[in-house]
C-alpha cells in the first residue's frame, strides 16, 4: 500500500543542501540590503548613495566581484534540486498523479506568498512569485537526463549573454545619438523632434544607474508616512517589475540555474557525495574564471564611472562570470562540509536553511521596520558598511533563533503554514507531537 503524501522527516534531510540554502538566504540579503536602505540605484552604483570612497567603496567592489548574482544563482539551483527531490519522493510513495497535484498546490501557495510579499510587505525585489512560475514550468523537466538539463541551462545562459550584448549595442547607439544631438545643439542648431527624443531617451537610461530628482523623490515618498501610504506608493513600481520585467528573469536568469541545480543534484554534487578533490577543483576552477572576469567587469565600471553605458558593457560577460563564481562558492562550501570544518557554523547555516522561507520573509519584516517612517525611519541614513553590519546582526539573530526553534519544532512557522496548505492537512508542529510517515528524500523549504 503506498504511503500518504507528507513532508519529509527531519532525519531524511540532506545537510549540505540546508547549509547552502542558509548561506544563500543571508547572501541574498547581503546584496539586497542597499536596495532596502538606500536609493535602488545604489545596488549597482556606489556613487548613487551609501558612500563613494574608503571602506564603503571597497566593500561595494568586493560584493560586485564576489557575490553579485551568485547567491540568487545558488538559491535557484537549490530550488530546482528541491523539485527533483520532492517529486521523486512522492512518485515512489504515492504515485505520479499525487506528485503533480502536490507540486502544483505547493507552487500556487508560493505564488500567493510572493504577491503578499511585494504588494503588502513592501519588498519590490522579492523572488517567490517568480520562483513559483518557474516551478510550474520546470516540473516536466525533473526526469530529464542530467547532461540534457546541464546543456539546456548553460545554453540559456549563453543566449542571455547574447541578449546582454545586443542590449549593450542598443544603449551604445542611444548614447551616440544623444551625443550627436548635443553637439548640434551646442552650435546653435535647432533640434528636431527626433534629436530631442534621443537626448530624453539617453537621460532616461542614465537614471538606471544614477538617480535624478524624480526617482529620488519617488523612493523618498515610498518610505515616508504611514504603512498604507507605502503600500499605495510602491504598488505600481512593484507591479511593473513583477509582471512586466519577469520574462527575462524567468527564462534567462532563474530557470537556467534551476535546471543546472537539477542536474548537479542527480550527479551527486550538491549532496556532497563526490570526492573531496572534486570540490577543491570546483573551488579553484570556478574562482579562477569568476574572479578574473569579475575584475575585468569591475574595471569597465570604474573606467566609466558606473554609467548605464558601461554597466551594459560589463554585463556582456555577467552570466559567465556569475556561473563560474557560483561553482567556486559551492566548491568552497562543500569542501568545508567534506572536511568537517566549522561544524558549529554549519549547524547554524543548516538550521537557517531549513527555515529559509521564514528567514527570507523575516528579513523583509525587519528591514521594513528599520527603513520606513512608520518604523525607525533609517532609510538613507546608513552607509554601505553600516548596512552590512545590519546584515551581520540579522544573520546572527536568525541563525540563533533557527537553531533554538528547531530543537522543539519540526518546521519554521511559515514552512509549517506552507506544508499544511500544500498537503491540505494540519502538520504536526512540535517534535514528539505526532510523527508524519517517513519518506526517503528531502523536500526543501
Amino acid at each position: 500500500m503506498p504511503e500518504i503524501a507528507a513532508p519529509v522527516a527531519k532525519g531524511d534531510r540532506i545537510d549540505s543542501l540546508d547549509i547552502l540554502r542558509g548561506i544563500a538566504v543571508f547572501g541574498i540579503l547581503l546584496m539586497n540590503i542597499s536596495a532596502f536602505g538606500l536609493l535602488w540605484q545604489a545596488y549597482g552604483n556606489p556613487y548613487a548613495a551609501g558612500g563613494p570612497a574608503g571602506l564603503d567603496l571597497k566593500l561595494f567592489e568586493i560584493m560586485n566581484v564576489g557575490f553579485e548574482g551568485t547567491m540568487r544563482g545558488i538559491f535557484s539551483m537549490l530550488f530546482g534540486a528541491g523539485i527533483v527531490l520532492m517529486a521523486g519522493r512522492l512518485e515512489k510513495s504515492a504515485g505520479g498523479l499525487s506528485a503533480a497535484d502536490v507540486h502544483l498546490r505547493r507552487m500556487s501557495w508560493l505564488m500567493l506568498f510572493g504577491v503578499i510579499h511585494w504588494a503588502l510587505l513592501l519588498w519590490t525585489g522579492e523572488i517567490l512569485f517568480a520562483y513559483s512560475l518557474c516551478g510550474f514550468a520546470l516540473f516536466s523537466f525533473r526526469n530529464m537526463v542530467p547532461r540534457y538539463q546541464l546543456a539546456i541551462g548553460i545554453a540559456a545562459l549563453l543566449v542571455a549573454g547574447i541578449m546582454n550584448n545586443n542590449k549593450y549595442e542598443d544603449v551604445r547607439e542611444a548614447y551616440a545619438a544623444a551625443a550627436t544631438a548635443e553637439t548640434a545643439q551646442a552650435t546653435g542648431v535647432e533640434l528636431t523632434e527626433e534629436q530631442q527624443g534621443a537626448i530624453a531617451h539617453r537621460d532616461e537610461l542614465a537614471t538606471h544607474q544614477l538617480p535624478n530628482e524624480e526617482t529620488a523623490a519617488m523612493m523618498e515618498g515610498w518610505h515616508s508616512g504611514s504603512y498604507i501610504n507605502a503600500v499605495r506608493s510602491q504598488f505600481d513600481f512593484s507591479y511593473e517589475f513583477q509582471w512586466t520585467g519577469l520574462p527575462y528573469w524567468l527564462f534567462f536568469d532563474m530557470m537556467p540555474f534551476m535546471l543546472i541545480g537539477m542536474a548537479l543534484l542527480k550527479l551527486g554534487v550538491l549532496s556532497a557525495s563526490l570526492p573531496t578533490r572534486s570540490y577543491a577543483m570546483m573551488l579553484v576552477g570556478g574562482y579562477a574564471v569568476g574572479i578574473a572576469l569579475g575584475l575585468y567587469e569591475l574595471g569597465i565600471l570604474q573606467g566609466g564611472q558606473y554609467s548605464t553605458l558601461v554597466a551594459e558593457e560589463a554585463n556582456r560577460t555577467y552570466q559567465i562570470s556569475r556561473l563560474a563564481m557560483v561553482v567556486g562558492h559551492i566548491g568552497l562550501v562543500l569542501l568545508v562540509v567534506k572536511l568537517g570544518w566549522l561544524r558549529w557554523l554549519q549547524r547554524g547555516f543548516a538550521a537557517a536553511g531549513q527555515m529559509a522561507l521564514t528567514n527570507y520573509i523575516g528579513q523583509t519584516l525587519i528591514c521594513t521596520m528599520l527603513f520606513y517612517d512608520f518604523g525607525f525611519g533609517l532609510y538613507g541614513e546608513l552607509s554601505r558598511s553600516q548596512l552590512y553590519l545590519v546584515v551581520l546582526t540579522i544573520a546572527v539573530v536568525e541563525m540563533s533563533i533557527s537553531v533554538l526553534w528547531l530543537r522543539s519544532f519540526r518546521f519554521g512557522p511559515l514552512e509549517w503554514v506552507w506544508r499544511s496548505l500544500t498537503y491540505w492537512q494540519r502538520q504536526p508542529m512540535r517534535i514528539g507531537g505526532g510523527t508524519p510517515p517517513r519518506t526517503p528524500e528531502l523536500a526543501t523549504a
